[in-house]
């Protein structure tokens, strides 16, 4: 298996993805009981995030190939859905492989099947940080986590869980934390607030110096409003050759 998972990992970081393994018993032992996956604590898990390069690499290049194709959700999405079922039809075709992601909800009970920023941390990716990493907060509203990548600051996204039931890590390994790289209170605090009250204009993701940053087209495609993307989408496409 661990030449499978290098394959894994080579393949993704060839488009813009980067990839981290887990025990799923240490994703149980952080979440609710809505939300514990029915698999032993051993269990395989790799994580897929995408990393700025995802766009140029895996997105645009999708977008060119499925040109005369209708995309029912978002392309985004269909994109790491299709390069996931590339891994599973290719390299895990002999697998048994669990697939979760970012934008699916339980059917019947509307939430989240994962709790990705959750997965991110516990597999050591990035530190998510919460209400409860701050202290005097004077805020009294509810503020949301979010979770910061010791490399691409907030400019990156959780995508994708697979997990293998018949494939186990270590008993006695261990988790790696994640890490701290927003360590000061007040930092936190501030991160916080940007991320819940100014999440529009980006600033939340340079609360450190990251290493790359999304592209001005990724940017601007991000920060256009999810029905006004298949125009962004159509000038694209306009300006290939045929």
């Amino acid at each position: 298996m661990d030449a499978k998972l290098n394959e894994v990992r080579d393949q993704a970081e060839s488009r813009g993805f980067v990839t981290y393994t887990f025990k799923v018993g240490w994703y149980n032992d952080a979440v609710g009981d809505a939300f514990k996956l029915p698999f032993e604590y051993d269990a395989l898990g790799v994580l897929l995030l995408s990393s700025p390069d995802m766009f140029e690499l895996n997105f645009l290049p999708y977008l060119k190939n499925n040109r005369t194709q209708e995309v029912h959700r978002d392309p985004i999405d269909s994109s790491v859905a299709d390069f996931v079922s590339h891994l599973k039809e290719g390299i895990l075709k002999d697998e048994a492989v669990e697939t979760y992601f970012d934008y699916e909800k339980d059917p019947q009970t509307r939430r989240p099947r994962i709790l990705m920023q959750t997965v991110g941390h516990v597999s050591g990716a990035a530190f998510y940080y919460q209400q409860m990493h701050v202290t005097d907060s004077e805020s009294s509203e509810k503020l949301c986590g979010v979770s910061i990548h010791p490399d691409y600051g907030g400019w990156f996204a959780f995508r994708s869980v697979m997990v293998f039931p018949h494939h186990f890590l270590p008993r006695d390994l261990s988790p790696k934390p994640p890490v701290d790289v927003v360590p000061g209170n007040e930092d936190r605090l501030k991160l916080l607030l940007l991320f819940n009250d100014h999440w529009k204009d980006n600033r939340f993701r340079d609360i450190i110096q990251p290493q790359k940053r999304y592209s001005e087209l990724q940017q601007k495609y991000f920060g256009t409003l999810p029905a006004d993307r298949k125009i962004l989408v159509n000038d694209y496409l306009s300006g290939l050759p045929p």
